[in-house]
């Protein structure tokens, strides 16, 4: 059995970092292009009344996305700084 390499683990983090970073802000802009569409959709006159409410619960979700798309990012910078460091270890060694 190999011992596992540092270097490959931190860059595989940092990969599934940057993977799950571009989930969330494509989420996140579905949010709030369904969100502003219903609130558009709401105003037209005889539109359901449900619209609105819709609309602010995509919205809220878009705020709660846009949160962890902040968290991910302060992960993947403290990633990026790790396997950076394990790279330089690694050339010097």
């Amino acid at each position: 059995m190999s011992t596992p390499d540092p270097l490959k683990e931190a860059e595989a983090t940092e990969e599934a970092l940057r993977a799950q970073l571009g989930e969330l802000i494509s989420a996140k802009v579905r949010a709030e292009k369904e969100g502003g569409r219903l609130g558009d959709r709401a105003t037209v006159p005889g539109a359901s009344s449900e619209l609105a409410g819709l609309s602010q619960r995509y919205k809220a979700q878009a705020i709660r996305l846009a949160g962890e798309v902040e968290d991910v990012r302060a992960s993947l910078r403290a990633q990026e700084a790790r396997t950076e460091q394990l790279r330089a270890g690694a050339a010097g060694a």
